[in-house]
């Protein structure tokens, strides 16, 4: 078997390396998201692993992220699902922010509540 040594030793993912403490990996997802020539795909990668994390200086990430995208672009929606997994696995939500969402990201934010969470919806959302 001749398998690339360069690709055997590489530590892979930041996302999901278990060798990364999640403090030191949020730092390094949230600094990808921010990162204008990081690629698309890398971006949506590390939007989605911070669902997984937690935390106020993950959700103030995202959120910047989502007012970024104007919350409409593709990453303020992965960054919008990502949010809404986190909100609805610690259930709660942040009442400063909740208000503000509209468009796309209020589309998903509400659509996962509305499956995980639904207690956690605004009285009178879908």
């Amino acid at each position: 078997m001749n398998e690339d040594a360069a690709a055997v030793s590489s530590p892979g993912p930041v996302w999901s390396d278990p060798e990364i403490p999640d403090d030191e990996r949020a730092v390094l997802l949230v600094r990808l998201i921010e990162d204008p020539t990081a690629r698309e795909d890398d971006q949506d990668d590390a939007a989605s692993g911070l669902e997984f994390l937690s935390g106020p200086f993950v959700e103030a990430a995202l959120i910047r992220a989502i007012r970024a995208g104007d919350f409409r672009s593709d990453l303020a929606q992965r960054c919008a699902e990502s949010l809404a997994g986190i909100w609805a696995r610690e259930g709660r939500v942040d009442p400063d922010f909740l208000p503000e969402l509209h468009s796309l990201a209020q589309d998903e934010v509400f659509g996962i509540l509305g499956i995980r969470a639904p207690h956690l919806l605004p009285p009178g959302a879908r």
